[in-house]
């Protein structure tokens, strides 16, 4: 009798546990669920991170010591100190999470690569171009560039000596 009357009990709470919720009253003591944002994300940060603020804002200038944190949209040029062996950077291109930068380097020697998601990068002569996914880093001669985000149409760039 036991076993007659534990299995259907069995499938009952599982039933239950199933539910969708249609027709069930909401618990006044339960808290409210979180309002969602009817605006797309265009960030390059996790869904559940806020998406960092450039410490230089769009000062694109401040990468002249080879050390800045910028807010760069498609067609910002950034220039870099001699030491850096890299002459310039363009960000060619942004969409939804990559962003696409060509640069230039200085001297005989030219070496570059990337890591991370959607990472590319290519060279010819002196020339380079590297495409940069989410929190993607990539490195061309002397010179390091992190793709921290992707807000407001810009990027999040933080370049820093390596």
């Amino acid at each position: 009798m036991f076993r007659r009357v534990l299995v259907p009990l069995a499938a009952l709470v599982l039933a239950a546990g199933c539910s969708s919720g249609e027709g069930k009253t909401a618990d006044p003591q339960a808290p409210a669920p979180p309002a969602s944002s009817s605006a797309p994300s265009t960030s390059a940060a996790s869904p559940s991170e806020e998406a960092p603020k450039a410490a230089d804002g769009t000062d694109l200038a401040a990468c002249s010591d080879g050390t800045c944190e910028v807010s760069a949209p498609a067609g910002a040029k950034m220039t870099f100190p001699a030491k850096t062996r890299v002459e310039y950077f363009t960000v060619q291109s942004i969409d939804a999470d990559t962003v696409v930068l060509a640069g230039r380097g200085i001297g005989s020697r030219q070496g570059g690569s990337c890591t991370g998601k959607k990472c590319e990068s290519s060279g010819s002569g002196k020339d380079y171009k590297v495409t940069l996914g989410p929190s993607s880093t990539a490195t061309f001669n002397d010179l390091s560039i992190t793709l921290r985000a992707i807000t407001g149409g810009a990027a999040v760039l933080k370049i820093e000596p390596r």
